[in-house]
């Protein structure tokens, strides 16, 4: 695997020359971090824009807030984002593949494809973060082959061991004795987010 850098791939291997680059970064956002932003500042020299994607239906059936709450933070989590080098936006892309095939999980591969028709003259990037390319996470990806003889692929270091996981387990534990430690592994509006919507919290 290629580590920090993108892999450009054609079918007759050339460099793909269509005008604008855009990074594709698919997440749960359960809730997004600042472990998702260090891989965002390692991919962004490398596009022209960024798109952050909250899975709507994962494919790895985890357990996830609703969709709408993890789209929220991740508008609240571009708000803060510093990142000079290329442009963020957040889509809903899953949520409309979702209302197309209920019930159906959404595969990396499908959005790609979806994604190619709506952005036809650009150069699509997958980003993924060191979890996914572990080999044997990556083999469980659907058409995983597919996706990186089609695609372009960045695959981020492990620089900022920052988890949602983690984040989740210290809310369900006590925001008020865990406040410290919380907030330096998120931005301010998505940690505000969180308690006013009473997220990750145990009943």
């Amino acid at each position: 695997m290629i580590q920090g850098r993108l892999r450009l791939n054609t079918s007759d291997g050339t460099k793909d020359m269509k005008s604008e680059r855009i990074g594709i970064f698919g997440s749960a956002f359960n809730p997004p971090t600042l472990g998702h932003l260090d891989v965002i500042q390692q991919a962004a020299t490398q596009f022209d824009r960024i798109l952050l994607i909250p899975s709507a239906a994962h494919a790895f059936a985890k357990d996830m807030e609703p969709f709408q709450h993890r789209l929220d933070m991740v508008e609240r989590f571009v708000g803060e984002a510093v990142v000079a080098e290329c442009q963020l936006e957040v889509s809903g892309a899953e949520a409309e593949l979702l209302s197309a095939c209920p019930g159906k999980p959404v595969y990396t591969y499908d959005l790609l494809c979806h994604l190619e028709s709506l952005y036809p003259k650009a150069g699509l990037g997958f980003i993924r973060g060191p979890d996914n390319a572990a080999p044997k996470t990556w083999s469980r990806f659907y058409k995983a082959s597919e996706i990186e003889s089609r695609w372009h692929l960045f695959t981020a270091d492990e620089r900022l061991n920052v988890r949602s996981t983690k984040v989740r387990e210290l809310v369900a534990e006590g925001t008020s004795s865990n406040e410290e430690v919380i907030k330096p592994l998120l931005f301010s509006s998505v940690y505000r987010y969180i308690l006013d919507n009473g997220l990750y919290q145990q009943a």
